[in-house]
């Protein structure tokens, strides 16, 4: 049964077509014997002969395309509606052209071209139609995947990372080894932080999806939350320079782009005394995050791996009508200046 249904949408292009032809053949045969001539039937012939046989390489086409059966009897019903629909008109142009007493000399050789044309039209449209459907659910099925697998990732991770936690604090209140706090209290920030991050990533992908809300966030409370990382993570002085706030059009997503930032000038920073500068100064109606560093500076290496590691920054940035701009630093290192829509407070 699943065989006929795949075969019978195809019978059905590969029939229109050949019932074409043959209707041409006979049409253009009884010329040839009414007016005993073979040039003009025959050249006739060839011209509407080429629409019915380009369908029915068409049909053959159909036959051997990867088309579920639901998607062949959509094809094949697009081709016939379109060649209707041809029809259908050429057939009222002729019937208005009689009415108003003019003579419509030969009606069946254009019938028959205007036919086959639009079947043809009709299952050309129908597999772009089949196509872009398929890709649709795809990509439907895709986002419904991804939102499981990050959903499910999540609550594992989180869950690990509790009791990861759970027990450095536990560790640290049963020792009075110094080394041993130290140790711990790091091991519960960068648990804090991965969970925090953890806890972001739908807000990132919603953003990348432009499903998220995006509403006035505290630019500089990121800031500073990254400064205080950097500063606890890497060997590097970090100075910071911050209004009391400065609100900006974006979501929580923005500290993913703070943390990238700061994170990789203190990453790349190859100094004797390595210095990160982290300063957001509001104007009329932006308010800019400038990141300088005195590291080795915007050289081909460098500039390759920004390319990979700051393609998420870039892309939420651009998500939230902002600009990001990669510069030398004098004498030496890198700025990375960001400027993000003011948001209106009032």
């Amino acid at each position: 049964m699943g065989s006929v249904q795949r075969h019978l949408p195809v019978a059905g292009v590969a029939g229109l077509a050949v019932g074409l032809l043959a209707v041409s053949a006979v049409h253009h045969a009884t010329e040839i014997e009414h007016i005993d001539h073979v040039g003009g039937p025959l050249s006739a012939f060839l011209v509407d002969g080429i629409p019915a046989v380009a369908l029915l390489a068409a049909g053959y086409w159909l036959h051997t395309a990867d088309f579920e059966s639901d998607n062949r009897w959509l094809v094949a019903t697009w081709s016939a509606v379109g060649g209707t629909l041809f029809a259908t008109i050429t057939l009222l142009t002729i019937a208005v052209r009689k009415f108003e007493g003019r003579s419509v000399a030969e009606p069946v050789f254009p019938m028959l071209v205007y036919t086959g044309v639009g079947a043809l039209a009709g299952f050309v449209a129908g597999v772009f139609y089949v196509r872009a459907r398929r890709d649709a659910e795809r990509a439907s099925h895709a986002s419904d995947a991804f939102a499981f697998v990050n959903d499910v990732l999540r609550h594992d991770i989180r869950n690990s990372l509790g009791i990861v936690r759970g027990q450095a604090e536990l560790l640290a209140t049963r020792t009075d080894d110094e080394s041993v706090e130290s140790r711990t209290e790091t091991i519960r920030e960068q648990t804090n932080e991965a969970l925090d991050r953890i806890e972001n990533a739908n807000t990132i992908a919603n953003t990348i999806t432009d499903d998220a809300t995006l509403e006035p966030v505290d630019l500089t409370a990121f800031a500073e939350t990254a400064a205080d990382r950097v500063a606890g993570a890497y060997r590097v002085t970090v100075r910071t320079g911050f209004p009391e706030s400065a609100h900006v059009r974006a979501n929580d997503a923005l500290q993913t782009v703070v943390d990238n930032l700061v994170e990789n000038a203190a990453e790349h920073n190859d100094a004797d005394d390595p210095w990160v500068e982290v300063a957001v100064e509001p104007t009329a109606d932006a308010v800019r995050l400038e990141i300088r560093d005195n590291g080795p500076g915007v050289d081909p290496d460098v500039l390759a791996d920004a390319d990979g590691g700051l393609d998420l920054v870039r892309t939420l940035v651009a998500h939230y009508d902002g600009d990001i701009e990669i510069t030398d630093n004098e004498p030496r290192g890198t700025v990375f200046t960001v400027d993000l829509p003011r948001a209106n407070t009032a």
